[in-house]
């Protein structure tokens, strides 16, 4: 059977894991000299077929994924088929090494008796993220331009682009026959919509406007389907994980199961030690349970008890800590992770730090936001200057001078279309360090068990968050 047709279809799927595992199974087909020739056509004549600047941008993704992952060199034809470039476009055709074609010479800034529509605000939140208009919004407290204004226009003239059916169906009919409370997991036409009139706006503000074109395509990276860095990230379970854990019940029953799954860990891999941990271990239509722990280190003279340490560390959840990072280059595979030091890490009380926490991106792909904000957990490395953050094998490996000090890796461990809106996302993370060994403080993991439930299909989940500390057990000590 030739899959290459379905493969084409799902990169219009309105599921957005299912398009971003689409990319990169299309970018390895591009990698593989027996399946590139095929591949190669299908894809070129998706891009001449594209009318969205969006929809563009994700197909020419896959092209640099191949290159940048698989060795593939794009044919020149490749410039000359794109049919809405954009800025981000030509960011990757600069990459592959391409000639850049002029933007669409269509562009115009709005008329002065445009009125902004209703549909427009109605997507705002809903069909799409908001940071895009939030980012509008503050170039035009920066430099009182019409950038909102101009988005709006740009929303009302591409609709143009599918009059039929400009919205592509109701996102709410994967979500409504599961109850209230749910989050669809889709980025369907109205988003692609919205995507490309945030970069049309940016093209008529360097055009027209005198926007530096620096600035220009830093503000379109936000509108990047995919992470570089992530971008090769692969679903795949961890040899360590059980089928199914019991994480319900009192606090000791909870506990035995963290002490048990740590176990896994060491059982399977004696030289690491497992950092952060965050999934759905349950789904089902009336009960779902969510855990996140984390590993933290102490030193002696701590004025809080350990009763009392989950407690003390409760803005922890909230997310007063995080690991900052930066790239040098738009397109680099590497991120560049700047920790804090240990003063500002550590909580005074408890004289007590995280050896894990969520990774504060600058941008995150639109495809990928099942994984942020708060299921990327990466090493604080309090005392070291810098580290990096490099795609391997389907998962991610911190390095420090070179050398890796832990892995991340991530799976599939929810429902497909949508999640319940109160858990952090559909998949599950861990990171695993490679320095056991190397701490000689007391060491604890701070863990939160988030429970769903409802006795009706049709009503909206109530929420029990329990939350705790655990001493490893004596095996496991650092």
């Amino acid at each position: 059977m030739d899959d290459l047709p379905i493969l084409i279809a799902r990169l219009g799927w309105p599921t957005v894991s299912a398009r971003w595992w689409t990319m990169q199974e299309l970018a390895s087909r591009l990698g593989d000299p027996s399946k590139k020739e095929a591949t190669e056509v299908a894809l070129l004549e998706q891009l001449r077929s594209r009318r969205l600047e969006a929809e563009v941008t994700e197909t020419l993704c896959v092209f640099w994924m191949a290159a940048r992952g698989h060795g593939y060199t794009p044919p020149a034809e490749l410039a000359g088929s794109l049919s809405k470039p954009s800025l981000l476009s030509n960011l990757f055709l600069d990459y592959l090494g391409l000639p850049v074609p002029q933007i669409d010479a269509g562009l115009m800034v709005t008329p002065k008796d445009f009125e902004i529509p209703d549909d427009f605000e109605g997507v705002q939140g809903i069909d799409l993220p908001r940071i895009f208009r939030t980012n509008l919004n503050r170039l035009v407290k920066q430099t009182g331009l019409p950038f909102l204004r101009q988005m709006a226009f740009e929303w009302t003239q591409n609709r143009a682009a599918y009059p039929e059916t400009p919205y592509q169906g109701d996102p709410w009919h994967f979500t409504r026959p599961l109850g209230d409370g749910f989050s669809g997991q889709t980025s369907a036409r109205s988003a692609l919509r919205s995507i490309s009139a945030y970069l049309r706006t940016l093209a008529v503000a360097e055009k027209f406007w005198k926007m530096p074109s620096v600035l220009a395509y830093s503000e379109a990276l936000l509108a990047l389907p995919v992470h570089p860095t992530l971008a090769f990230l692969t679903p795949r379970r961890p040899d360590w994980l059980p089928d199914s854990a019991d994480f319900e019940g009192d606090a000791a029953t909870i506990e035995a199961s963290i002490q048990a799954l740590i176990a896994r860990v060491k059982t399977a891999h004696p030289d690491r030690e497992l950092l952060a941990f965050s999934s759905p271990v349950l789904m089902s239509m009336e009960r779902c349970v969510e855990v996140t722990l984390v590993r933290w280190s102490q030193a002696p003279g701590a004025q809080v008890s350990d009763s009392a340490l989950a407690d003390y560390l409760s803005d922890f959840w909230n997310g007063e800590w995080s690991v900052d990072s930066e790239t040098d280059d738009p397109l680099s595979t590497t991120t560049v992770l700047t920790p804090l030091p240990l003063e500002e890490l550590m909580n005074d009380d408890a004289k007590a730090w995280p050896l894990a926490a969520p990774l504060d991106l600058d941008r995150l792909g639109y495809l990928q936001l099942d994984l942020y904000p708060s299921r990327i957990y990466l090493p604080t490395l309090p005392g070291i200057g810098t580290a990096e953050l490099e795609a391997h094998g389907g998962g991610l490996d911190v390095k420090v001078q070179k050398h890796v000090v832990a892995e991340f890796s991530y799976w599939n461990a929810g429902w497909g279309p949508a999640r319940p809106g109160r858990l952090g996302g559909n998949c599950g993370t861990a990171l695993v360090s490679r320095a056991a060994g190397s701490n000689r403080n007391r060491t604890f993991y701070l863990w939160q068990v988030r429970t769903l439930h409802r006795t009706s299909t049709f009503d909206r989940f109530g929420e029990t968050v329990v939350t705790g500390t655990l001493r490893p057990t004596p095996c496991e000590h650092l």
